[in-house]
């Protein structure tokens, strides 16, 4: 049995880290970028070069600065952040979605001194469940239906008929038939069976 060296496991792990297709990133607690590897240059579209002049701030959209101040605080502070859904912002201006999850970084001395990040992009994944809420069409409250004719009243007072509603509030289609109470009443002449 051949035992490996630290340096070799070390070897590995940076190229499992630095040819991830997820952005993985590390920076300082004051945000300086230290590291950024090929999975990074893909999503945000700086290069590494670039990436290692820039704060972690300059992808952070403006509306999520704050959020972004927080956690660093938090992490600074011993806390725990768990991984979160936020946004972040490419070289081109595109705003992402993306799954944060964030690992401290300790020194010999147990102490946080920097963060590395793995993002993944959900864009294309949110934007699908975007588009499937928006198409769908949900009756929700109260529907005052008539108690003779079964009409629906609408919230502006007028009043429709069920399967007209139905129709235009949802993606319901409707084909029609007689219920078997319904059959004797309207046509006693006829005997259907039941089975």
């Amino acid at each position: 049995m051949q035992f490996e060296t630290n340096e070799s496991v070390l070897r590995r792990l940076a190229v499992v880290l630095k040819d991830s297709n997820d952005a993985i990133t590390v920076h300082d607690l004051q945000g300086n970028i230290m590291a950024w590897n090929r999975g990074a240059e893909k999503m945000y579209g700086y290069t590494e070069a670039e990436a290692l002049e820039m704060n972690i701030e300059q992808i952070v959209p403006p509306d999520r600065k704050e959020e972004s101040i927080k956690y660093l605080e938090r992490i600074s502070s011993g806390d725990i952040v768990e991984s979160f859904e936020t946004f972040r912002l490419t070289k081109n201006g595109k705003i992402l979605d993306v799954w944060l999850v964030i690992t401290c970084l300790k020194n010999d001395f147990g102490f946080t001194d920097a963060i590395a990040t793995t993002e993944r992009d959900i864009t294309d994944i949110k934007n699908e469940i975007r588009r499937k809420e928006s198409e769908v069409n949900i009756l929700r409250g109260l529907l005052p239906i008539c108690a003779s004719c079964k009409q629906i009243r609408d919230d502006k007072g007028y009043w429709h008929q069920i399967e007209n509603y139905i129709r235009d509030h949802s993606e319901a289609k409707f084909t029609h038939g007689i219920c078997p109470e319904c059959a004797k009443e309207l046509y006693p002449e006829v005997n259907l069976k039941q089975k």
